[in-house]
């Protein structure tokens, strides 16, 4: 197998506006705006690509049978993407501060976010356009801490109250696209996906899993004086302990498409880490 590299610089245009309102002395709100165009982007081209199956002497009926495959790395793919956020922060004052943000966005392309994708056919990288292996319709966050006073408490009940901090972060995504795959390969040597009326389904048509996740963290600081100041903090990763898929078996096998997959199709197969405690302590002086 020959490799080569065509040298063609990639291309970025983005335009972004963003608009934001201050909302009282402590509050804003934005609502912005993003368009980026990828230009040139590397995939990896056969340029000896097989355009029959090989049998005998034939070398797959190859443009030039003397030799294998002739991958070069060409500048070729393109990409789209558009996204709207729009947030609102309540800055730090007396009792605490949040935070929420929510992007509305869609990214198409036609590579494959792994190094040097290759298309599924050779001859026209545009089957491939569909949905980006990280395109994601919805991503929600909020993130905030609520707190008691730290200043030196003065009766009983200031000293079972003073010092105490509780933070958050609550994220919420939509799924992220999947490559459907007919665990067969093309005359192309290529991974095949399944058909329908004799056309390849689009890349990336199936829909993975939603995340979910909390984490949170209490703390409290103890004054010893003036200088010297001891937290003690308890933080709880995946508080719910809520079980976040991030693989699956995208194989649905060569049954016809969409009525007669696999069973093990669509099958979780990796999960992120499950909820987890940890305990600390920091002294500051």
């Amino acid at each position: 197998e020959i490799k080569g590299f065509q040298d063609t610089k990639m291309m970025i245009k983005t335009i972004d506006l963003e608009i934001e309102r201050q909302l009282g002395p402590d509050k804003s709100v934005s609502v912005g705006y993003q368009h980026v165009r990828g230009l040139h982007l590397i995939i990896s081209v056969n340029q000896n690509v097989p355009s029959c199956v090989a049998s005998g002497n034939n070398n797959g009926c190859r443009p030039n049978p003397d030799f294998a495959n002739n991958s070069q790395y060409s500048p070729l793919a393109d990409s789209y993407y558009d996204g709207m956020h729009v947030s609102f922060v309540q800055r730090p004052g007396r009792w605490g501060h949040y935070r929420v943000s929510y992007t509305y966005s869609k990214a198409l392309d036609n590579v494959g976010e792994f190094f040097f994708s290759s298309p599924i056919d050779n001859f026209n990288i545009w089957q491939d356009y569909g949905r980006s292996d990280d395109d994601q319709r919805h991503r929600l966050v909020f993130d905030g801490t609520v707190q008691s006073p730290e200043g030196a408490p003065g009766n009983l009940l200031e000293r079972i109250t003073h010092g105490f901090q509780l933070g958050t972060m609550i994220q919420y995504y939509s799924a992220l696209p999947f490559n459907i795959t007919a665990g067969t390969t093309t005359i192309q040597g290529t991974t095949a996906r399944p058909t329908v009326n004799g056309e390849f389904i689009s890349r990336n048509a199936g829909t993975g899993f939603r995340f979910f996740n909390v984490n949170a963290r209490l703390s409290r600081t103890f004054r010893v004086n003036e200088e010297f100041r001891v937290e003690a903090m308890l933080e709880a990763f995946n508080l719910f302990n809520h079980v976040n898929g991030i693989a699956l078996n995208g194989n649905f096998g060569s049954g016809a498409y969409p009525t007669n997959p696999l069973p093990t199709f669509g099958q979780m197969t990796a999960v992120a880490d499950p909820r987890t405690l940890q305990l600390g302590l920091r002294m500051s002086f």
